[in-house]
């Protein structure tokens, strides 16, 4: 596998994935995600989409390593706070913090709740407005921001 590259340098992304594909026999696709300062500027990505409805970060990662496509979103095409903050389209404030719409359905109390939404590791709002997800193979995205790989523990194991 390739080192990390620098901010301008190109890496060899489809070469990669194959590598990938015959060491894991993945299942699905993997994918590469990058934010963006400005929204305008997920427009210039090539077969770039743009949801017609509201949906979740999980549907749109599924977007990309299910069904191939190269999808950008901002904080209005997603469902609630929770997925856009965690994604820095919407801020960690308290009522966030607090996760009192999960006391429950995810946790028994408040305190729960809210310890879980403070051990989150999220993208410090204010800095992005736009996140763009693509078959990382596709070249799209290149560097992206996060590489995804989704694996059963029978792929990974023992390789």
């Amino acid at each position: 596998m390739q080192q990390a590259a620098m901010p301008d340098e190109k890496l060899d992304l489809a070469g990669m994935v194959a590598d990938l594909n015959s060491l894991l026999r993945l299942k699905t696709t993997v994918i590469g995600m990058k934010m963006f300062a400005r929204a305008d500027e997920i427009e210039a990505i090539p077969k770039i989409r743009r949801p017609t409805a509201v949906h979740t970060t999980d549907q749109i990662v599924s977007m990309a390593s299910r069904l191939g496509w190269t999808v950008g979103i901002t904080a209005d095409d997603l469902v609630g706070a929770q997925c856009r903050a965690v994604i820095g389209l919407a801020p960690q404030d308290e009522k966030w913090l607090a996760g009192q719409s999960y006391v429950g359905v995810w946790h028994e109390n408040a305190e729960d709740a809210r310890k879980r939404q403070e051990a989150l590791d999220v993208v410090p709002y204010g800095q992005y407005q736009a996140l763009v997800v693509s078959p990382l193979a596709s070249g799209r995205l290149n560097p992206p921001d996060i590489c995804l790989v989704y694996a059963t523990p029978g792929q990974i194991r023992g390789r």
